[in-house]
């Protein structure tokens, strides 16, 4: 029989999140075997029989790379997108500009895991994003308008990049961590912590962890020196925070959060939600003394105060809700910032955990055919593929309906939502991706992009069971 020629290619609109909704009774607001796991379970299913079942739409090769939304993390508000209140958890596509006010703070979250987190009195402009087929990150691209920001960017595949753009200089990076500061009259200064930067200006030098570097206006780089830090500055101690719980706790379950500058006598506070297992916490600042106390969720309290690095570590530690409190006691006049981080060597195990704060579900490629099995739902496999700390890959196959069709998912945190998105579909080994995203939008079908549930979304990996067999982890709370 021959195939009918398709319409004209239809405008591709970006995948994005809807603004966030008041938690649900389960995701969508109904029940779904295996918590939020079989509810996108349902989704994939549902998006493999429509493409399966529409074939004759999809005949025109789609390009290599996918547009795809960034999701907005609001830490404190005041914050803007496109100078609107923002929502947490929404999406934020290219052109959109996202400012904190004097006291906000914001992350804007990659699908890949990279992040950049913005200090208070900051404005960013996202000029780009496109996943790989793959899910990987193939392009992204900030500008930074005024402010203070720190980036963390995963290990990027070849051909792939991440840039930090400000008036006169643009900082190139394939996997590191670094901060870039832009002042009101367009000079900046970039400082790295991890891995390689490139930078150019009126030339282009490159540095390495430890090195940081000035521009003025016109783009004229200094000579690159050692780093140094304004005790205000809290970007640093994130980092040293991060490399002190590394090791042997579980890289998914890590969470640093930062806080302003604390003055004698003043505190603040960082909360964690723990799945279970030994928990390590670390407080970092630059130097003098505070004091770390950790507030249990039975109500019990641990309490150090030393030269930083300070680090708690409690063996066993039930899941729930634990309280960092940070306290300055010697500080230098103007206060100093301050850098908490959490961990946990919780196993790579299947099981669910619901104290009635902590929230943990799995979900493994065997738990997966269980479902599907029980389910009723034959001729359609769905695999958990590859490890990551910050998102897990679904794979679903079928030919249920004739035709071969293959999809492949990025699944992360879009907190307070569980973000998806589709990153490769194909039709007897065609890519027809972008005309499904533009298929599944017509039919209402960007909710994918941002899976309500009934609780808030905090992490999102994937790791490797001692049987061999992958699983996705969601932690969050209610």
């Amino acid at each position: 029989m021959a195939i009918q020629q398709p319409p004209a290619a239809p405008t591709v609109p970006t995948q994005s999140a809807p603004p966030s909704t008041p938690p649900r009774s389960g995701c969508f607001g109904r029940g779904c075997g295996f918590g939020c796991g079989g509810c996108l379970l349902s989704l994939v299913v549902a998006v493999l029989l429509v493409v399966g079942g529409t074939y004759w739409f999809f005949v025109v090769q789609a390009s290599a790379a996918i547009d795809a939304p960034a999701t907005l993390i609001v830490i404190n508000q005041p914050v803007t997108v496109n100078d609107n209140p923002a929502i947490p958890g929404q999406a934020v596509n290219a052109g959109n500009t996202v400012k904190t006010g004097a006291s906000g703070h914001a992350s804007i979250q990659f699908p890949d895991g990279s992040f950049v987190r913005m200090a208070p009195s900051t404005s960013v402009t996202l000029t780009a994003i496109q996943l790989q087929k793959s899910g990987n990150l193939q392009t992204a691209s900030v500008l930074e308008n005024v402010g203070r920001t720190f980036e963390s960017v995963e290990h990027l595949a070849t051909g792939a990049s991440f840039k930090v753009a400000s008036h006169s200089v643009t900082a190139s990076v394939r996997g590191t961590k670094f901060e870039t500061l832009v002042r009101s009259d367009y000079s900046s200064r970039i400082w790295v912590f991890e891995g390689v930067v490139t930078v150019s200006g009126k030339t282009t030098v490159q540095l390495h962890a430890g090195d940081e570097i000035d521009s003025d206006p016109d783009g004229n780089l200094s000579t690159p020196r050692a780093n140094q830090f304004d005790n205000t500055d809290p970007f640093p101690l994130a980092s040293a925070c991060g490399q002190a719980v590394a090791g042997s706790n579980t890289a998914g379950t890590i969470k640093t959060l930062t806080g302003d500058a604390l003055t004698n006598g003043q505190g603040d506070e960082a909360d964690y939600y723990s799945p279970g297992g030994t928990l390590t916490v670390a407080l970092c600042y630059p130097g003098s003394l505070m004091r770390l106390s950790v507030v249990t969720p039975s109500g019990g309290q641990l309490a150090r105060q030393q030269a930083a690095p300070i680090k708690i570590t409690i063996a066993d530690a039930a899941p729930g809700l634990y309280r960092a409190l940070v306290v300055a006691l010697s500080v230098p006049a103007g206060g100093e910032a301050w850098a908490v981080t959490f961990a946990t060597n919780a196993s790579c195990s299947p099981g669910n955990v619901d104290t009635g704060s902590a929230v943990r579900q799995t979900l493994s490629s065997a738990q997966v055919a269980d479902y599907l099995s029980k389910a009723g739902i034959s001729g359609v496999s769905v695999q958990v593929q590859g490890t990551s700390p910050t998102s897990a890959r679904i794979v679903a196959y079928s030919d249920k309906l004739g035709q071969p069709v293959q999809l492949t998912i990025d699944v992360y945190a879009a907190t307070p939502n569980l973000g998806a998105v589709i990153t490769q579909v194909t039709v007897r080994g065609v890519n027809v991706t972008t005309q499904v995203i533009a298929k599944l939008y017509s039919l209402g079908g960007n909710s994918i992009a941002s899976i309500p549930t009934d609780f808030i979304v905090d992490r999102v990996y994937s790791c490797v069971q001692s049987s061999g067999d992958d699983m996705m982890v969601i932690e969050g709370h209610r």
